[in-house]
């Protein structure tokens, strides 16, 4: 289980969308499971706002969606259904027959869930988005949900109804019903996306990580999947040991090579202010910024001190490209888990901390997080 640790909800909108694109420039017609929420928000105004800038096809692409709420249809205002088609859908060029979610209207609701739930079995996600209940529910798997279930009817827990009341009005007009894809479903996913953010999050995405391993608290179960990345705000992180991480980013950051940028004609070597004259004369990659270098590149014209051998020796070591460094090449904060005794005597554990509030839980044995 990998996490990246964002500072806003823009940048937990950017990394979430490094999977996708990842997913997609792998597999165009990938098979996407989506989530709805205030969470994924920002993903998925990224991934518009990509479609309307970089032309990212959706058009082979197959959305499966999680959940719908029983007795709410499809064009009510706070149906996932119409949330799906508000926030994302109708912004990309996914074509509406390839998106599916549960029918909450059904007649025969049991065997919309059987529909369904034959449905996913034969389009497995490559890639599904995932948030997290404050009870740690994934999709509308309340705690308790066994790990086997697949699509059925979910009776939502009080503290769930509250939590989604903000459509409603109130929680006692928030549907006590809810038809989701069971737990067994979402494991059966290649690859597995969870975000997370906001206090609310917190010890629910401890639990996850650290809590009791059983149906307590169903996000549990990703410890079992292959490939899970975890992308959550600080707040959410507040009960994981957030300064060892800053630390490790931190060096990855310093280690990271200048991006590398061209001009159309000679390009000149950089001035580092305060700048010596013996300094001016080194390698412009070596000790300018990049937004250094961007600005004296775009201008073309050789910086004053620099000797000329030395910018045509710069153009046959450094030739690139007049670009920004790619989104891919950002740093964030990430690391992963480690279940292993031998890792575990080799690194310096990363102490996760106990929430404060609530019964203190039993933690995993062997468990330690390495920088990545």
């Amino acid at each position: 289980m990998r996490f990246a640790i964002v500072k806003s909800a823009a940048e937990l909108g950017e990394r979430a969308f490094y999977e996708i694109k990842c997913v997609l420039k792998a597999k165009p017609d990938a098979v996407i499971g989506f989530a709805t929420g205030r969470t994924p928000l920002p993903l998925y105004e990224k991934m518009a706002a990509d479609h309307a800038k970089n032309g990212t096809s959706y058009k082979r692409v197959t959305a499966i969606n999680l959940d719908e709420y029983v007795g709410v249809e499809a064009k009510d205002k706070n149906s996932f259904a119409r949330f799906m088609k508000d926030n994302l859908f109708s912004k990309i060029d996914i074509d509406p027959a390839n998106t599916n979610i549960p029918n909450g209207m059904a007649e025969d609701l049991e065997a919309e869930c059987v529909r369904y739930a034959k449905f996913v079995a034969e389009h497995p996600a490559d890639i599904q988005i995932l948030g997290i209940g404050a009870n740690g529910h994934i999709a509308f798997n309340e705690p308790y949900t066994k790990y086997d279930t697949t699509t059925h009817i979910a009776l939502l827990t009080a503290k769930t109804r509250s939590d989604n009341a903000e459509g409603f009005g109130s929680p006692a007009a928030v549907p006590s019903y809810a038809l989701t894809m069971g737990i067994k479903e979402i494991l059966s996913a290649k690859k597995i996306l969870m975000l997370a953010s906001g206090e609310g999050k917190a010890e629910a995405i401890y639990n996850m990580l650290q809590g009791r391993d059983d149906t307590s608290c169903p996000a549990a179960a990703l410890r079992s999947h292959p490939d899970v990345t975890v992308v959550l705000d600080e707040a959410a992180a507040k009960y994981l040991a957030f300064d060892e991480w800053a630390k490790i980013a931190r060096t990855a950051e310093s280690a990271a090579p200048a991006a590398p940028v061209t001009a159309e004609k000679e390009p000149p070597a950089a001035p580092v202010a305060p700048a010596k004259e013996e300094e001016a004369a080194a390698p412009a990659e070596e000790t300018a910024p990049v937004a250094e270098v961007a600005e004296v590149a775009e201008d073309g014209a050789p910086a004053e001190d620099k000797p000329e051998e030395t910018v045509e020796e710069t153009v046959e070591e450094a030739p690139v490209e007049e670009t920004a460094p790619a989104e891919d090449e950002k740093v964030y904060l990430e690391a992963e888990i480690i279940e292993d005794d031998e890792a575990e005597e080799e690194s310096a554990p990363i102490v996760i901390e106990e929430p404060t509030r609530g019964k203190k839980k039993k933690g995993r044995k062997n468990k330690t997080l390495s920088g990545v």
